[in-house]
C-alpha cells in the first residue's frame, strides 16, 4: 500500500459550508469508520479559516482516491492534490540502498 498526503481546497464559502454539514453528517452516522478495501485513513486535518486540509491515508491503487473523493469533487467543488509520499522508514531505508545503477 502506497501513503499518500492529500491537500484539498474549497473554491468557494458555500460550497465550504454545505460540505461541511455533508461530511459532519458522515461523520456522525459513522460512515468515515467503514472500511474500504484498499483503502486505510490514517488522519484527517481541518483548517476552515481557509476552506482547505490535509488526508494522510494510504492506498493499493491510486484509482481508489479518485473513486473515493470523486463525489465530493463533483457535488462540492472541492480541488484535490494527490501526493505519494514515504513513512521514516521508507525514507531511511532508500537513503542507505545501493543505486540501480550501482554494480558493487
Amino acid at each position: 500500500m502506497q501513503l499518500y498526503v492529500i491537500d484539498w481546497s474549497f473554491q468557494s464559502n458555500e460550497d465550504q459550508l454545505f460540505a461541511t454539514n455533508e461530511f459532519c453528517q458522515y461523520l456522525n452516522e459513522g460512515k468515515l469508520n467503514e472500511s474500504i478495501d484498499g483503502f486505510e485513513l490514517q488522519c484527517i486535518a481541518h483548517t476552515p479559516q481557509n476552506g482547505s486540509g490535509v488526508i494522510v491515508c494510504k492506498v493499493a491503487n491510486v484509482s481508489t482516491l479518485f473513486r473515493i473523493f470523486n463525489m465530493w469533487r463533483k457535488n462540492f467543488n472541492i480541488s484535490f492534490n494527490f501526493r505519494p509520499a514515504l513513512t521514516n522508514d521508507e525514507l531511511a531505508s532508500s537513503n542507505f540502498e545501493n543505486p540501480f545503477w550501482d554494480k558493487k
